[in-house]
């Protein structure tokens, strides 16, 4: 262990804020699950609004809300297209900042067939295109390159840490 993280080790999870926290403000930002579900959908190439409703089977005023509050936190954008009767329609992308979100729904669904579905329901699987081998998520050690497994990893405080306990009484 370096010197810095053993430094850095000693985190009282009692003592840190529950605000901020990035899970707590990303799912603030995402609202409920029809979000996630719009993000994966876009990303997979369903695109345009009447697409979108008919798929997931949502309601339009439900879909808009979505749409707008996805695309103030950019995460998509909108981009015009010609329909079939030669109007200018919008459908909406992934910005860069959506694409990041990619891991996140990976995960999820790795969760769902191991956890929900359970192994040899899986829907689909997801390969490498070049290979066409299966791939999972991997954490990463930043330094070694190695593979991490989650039941060994820790938090320890980062920058922001003593800015969420300042005013907490100490031990």
């Amino acid at each position: 262990m370096n010197e810095a993280v053993a430094a850095r080790a000693a985190l009282d999870w009692k003592r840190l804020a529950p605000r901020p926290c990035p899970v707590a403000e990303s799912l603030d930002l995402f609202g409920d699950r029809w979000s996630i579900l719009v993000i994966r959908d876009v990303m997979n190439g369903v695109r345009r609004f009447d697409d979108l409703v008919e798929r997931l089977e949502i309601s339009r005023a439900t879909l808009s809300d979505r749409l707008r509050r996805l695309t103030a936190a950019g995460i998509i954008e909108t981009a015009p297209y010609e329909s079939n009767r030669g109007r200018t329609r919008t459908e909406y992308r992934p910005t860069d900042r959506g694409w990041d979100l990619r891991n996140v729904l990976i995960a999820l669904r790795e969760w769902g067939d191991s956890h929900v579905l359970g192994e040899g329901n899986e829907p689909l699987t997801l390969v490498d295109r070049t290979t066409g081998h299966s791939v999972r998520l991997q954490l990463i050690d930043q330094e070694t390159g190695e593979a991490v497994e989650p039941r060994h990893l820790r938090y320890v405080p980062g920058p922001a840490y003593e800015r969420s306990t300042e005013g907490e009484p100490t031990s």
